[in-house]
C-alpha cells in the first residue's frame, strides 16, 4: 500500500469512529433521562456523567474547529510565499505532520470523555444493583 492509500484508510475508520460516537454520545444523554427524578434533578453521578457528554459535544465541535483553523492559516501562509516567490498560489505544499496535531489530540479527547462519562452510567447502575 501507498502512503496515499494507507491514510485514506485512516481517514474512513476516523470518520466512522466519530459517527458512532456521537451516536453514543446521543443515546447515553439520553439514558441519563431514565435515571432523573420526579423534581426533575438528577443523581449526582448521572449529572457526571452529563457533565462528560457536554464535555464530549464541546470536544467534537473542537475537533473539527482546530482542524479547519490550522490547516487555513498554515496554507494561507504558505499560498503567500508562494505567490511571492512566483506570482502564484498554485504549487505543492508539503504538510508536517505537527499540522494535524490539534485536530488529533481532540479526536483522542472526545474518546476519553465519551468512555469517562459511560462509566458513570455504568457505576450508577452497578451501586443500584448493589444496594
Amino acid at each position: 500500500m501507498t502512503g496515499n492509500q494507507l491514510w485514506a484508510e485512516y481517514k474512513n475508520y476516523t470518520n466512522d469512529l466519530t459517527q458512532h460516537e456521537r451516536k453514543l454520545g446521543f443515546a447515553g444523554a439520553a439514558i441519563c433521562w431514565i435515571f432523573k427524578r420526579e423534581d426533575l434533578t438528577f443523581p449526582v453521578t448521572i449529572y457526571l456523567a452529563l457533565v462528560f457528554f457536554v464535555a464530549y459535544f464541546i470536544a467534537d465541535i473542537l475537533h473539527y474547529v482546530s482542524a479547519a483553523l490550522v490547516l487555513r492559516f498554515f496554507t494561507q501562509y504558505h499560498e503567500k510565499k508562494l505567490f511571492i516567490a512566483t506570482g502564484s498560489i498554485e504549487g505543492d505544499i508539503a504538510k508536517p505532520r505537527w499540522v494535524d496535531w490539534p485536530a488529533f489530540t481532540f479526536f483522542i479527547i472526545k474518546g476519553v470523555l465519551l468512555v469517562i462519562a459511560f462509566a458513570f452510567i455504568g457505576f450508577y447502575i452497578l451501586l443500584k444493583l448493589v444496594c
